[in-house]
């Protein structure tokens, strides 16, 4: 995406913050932890979540049986330049198979991670003010065992059900001429 890694981490971090910026707007009831998750997702992506593309497909399944399809709902929802959230509710709506989409998180699992870590993750949100708490969310991401989670508050607001996807996926026959 960019040549020399320092360029790569500086353009990243500026469009992370844009990211973040928008969705503090459009969702404004997040909270640092929510925040903290976006980052998280936007720098590491997907590969620590995802087993197989059976266990993928089972829980998804088991997720998109509780949705109800919601037809206004944003679609696709960038969270860094690399990664997008493909919110389920709208999938549902427009007929995106299950299959399709745990191939394609399956796929996105297996992308060549950015030069990122979790000190990359924690120093990024550590840095930010504006939330209060950032700086004591972001240091749990310095635990290797902790995985983000939305708020209580975030959850009862907007529910999110989604999966994160890679950018080469955005052009995909699958997701093709379903954006509205």
């Amino acid at each position: 995406m960019f040549n020399d890694p320092q360029t790569q981490k500086a353009r990243f971090t500026r469009e992370i913050s844009r990211i973040l910026l928008d969705h503090l707007e459009r969702y404004p009831l997040m909270e640092a932890e929510d925040a903290v998750k976006l980052v998280f997702q936007g720098m590491l992506g997907v590969g620590h979540l995802i087993a197989s593309e059976e266990t993928a497909l089972e829980r998804l399944q088991q997720e998109m049986r509780s949705l109800t399809p919601d037809s206004g709902g944003i679609l696709l929802e960038p969270v860094s330049p690399e990664w997008f959230r493909l919110n389920l509710r709208p999938a549902l709506a427009l007929g995106l198979g299950e299959g399709d989409i745990a191939r394609m998180l399956f796929q996105s699992a297996a992308k060549k991670p950015l030069p990122f870590t979790r000190q990359d993750v924690f120093r990024f949100c550590a840095e930010l003010n504006g939330l209060g708490g950032m700086r004591a969310a972001a240091e749990r991401v310095l635990d290797e065992s902790w995985l983000p989670s939305h708020s209580e508050r975030y959850r009862q607001a907007y529910r999110p059900a989604y999966r994160v996807l890679h950018r080469d996926f955005l052009n995909s026959r699958s997701l093709k001429g379903l954006r509205p």
